[in-house]
């Protein structure tokens, strides 16, 4: 299943095109200590002092988040190196880690990014969850725990049967949020909003924020954060456009002209429009992500309906 390792790779292809990164390999695992020696397995020129260096391995450390190094000194296969600078952490990293060289994004750059897409995404996408509860005819409003996803609104509820004649029939509930926690522990509040003769079971489908409590590279993006398998190239596109504007601003940044601009190439403004062009993929995707998600839920109409835009919570 897709994670967010996929989704930093997909965003490194957006953001670099052609574009070609030099690399060098760890000789020797390198821990999460004060050691700030590394040995290079290829002694790469690009690895000299001023430089910044760039390593993540979703292959052998699914977990573990990139970490960027600023490189101090260089002698032969040895370079002296200060760990996790640029908000990234230090992290132990096997023998054969690949390193990327002064690349144009480092790998935790494009993390955060992917991250803060994720984090973004606008709530007409959603993830669905299900769950079930009892309703008697004494008790027609119940605690509803929705605490662990959160909550936008009812897409469906359906109820048990109230004779032998009948099948599971289309429920009339609202959720409340903000209730006194003395009669309904959660905070939340399920209530039939229709008279029963009978106890029955309701089963409720609704919309709720995408989970994004544990990031980590291996977080796989389906059955954890809960985005539909339709939508994984949507943070993608989301990360790629944020940083490509990113670079523009450091293009006007004047302490950044001593840098090698191989910028003389470029026109001012056109990493600018690639972000706009990146961002206009980027709002095409959402709306055909939301109009898939109306196609199966329809539009609410009223407290019983399915819904695309939340309006069910009071």
């Amino acid at each position: 299943m897709p994670t967010v390792a996929d989704a930093i790779t997909r965003t490194k292809r957006l953001l670099n095109s052609n574009t070609r990164t030099e690399l060098d390999a760890l000789n020797g695992a390198l821990a999460a200590t004060t050691t700030t020696t590394i040995r290079l397995a290829y002694q790469t020129d690009g690895i000299r002092a001023g430089s910044y260096i760039s390593l993540f391995d979703p292959v052998n450390s699914p977990s573990v988040a990139p970490e960027t190094m600023y490189v101090h000194s260089r002698n032969g296969e040895y370079a002296t190196v200060q760990r996790g600078v640029d908000g990234s952490n230090k992290h132990t990293w096997g023998d054969g880690t690949t390193i990327e060289v002064e690349p144009r994004f480092t790998d935790h750059q494009i993390f955060e990014a992917v991250k803060d897409a994720i984090r973004a995404i606008p709530n007409n996408l959603y993830a669905v969850s299900s769950a079930e509860t009892s309703i008697t005819t004494t008790a027609t409003a119940v605690n509803f725990d929705v605490s662990s996803t959160g909550f936008f609104h009812v897409l469906q509820a359906t109820r048990s049967p109230k004779s032998k004649k009948e099948r599971w029939v289309k429920a009339n509930v609202k959720i409340y949020r903000d209730m006194n926690t003395t009669d309904f522990a959660s905070g939340w509040m399920l209530a039939m909003q229709e008279e029963l003769e009978k106890d029955v079971t309701v089963r409720v489908t609704y919309a709720h924020p995408f989970i994004t409590s544990t990031l980590n590279p291996n977080t796989d993006l389906v059955s954890t954060v809960k985005m539909g398998a339709e939508m994984q190239d949507i943070p993608s596109l989301g990360a790629a456009s944020t940083l490509m504007l990113a670079e523009e601003s450091n293009r006007l940044d004047l302490h950044a002209m001593g840098d090698s601009r191989g910028d003389s190439a470029l026109t001012a403004g056109d990493r600018a429009r690639h972000s706009m062009l990146l961002q206009a993929q980027y709002d095409r995707r959402v709306s055909q992500e939301a109009r898939r998600l109306m196609s199966l839920y329809g539009v609410r109409a009223d407290g019983a309906t399915s819904a695309v835009f939340p309006t069910t919570i009071r």
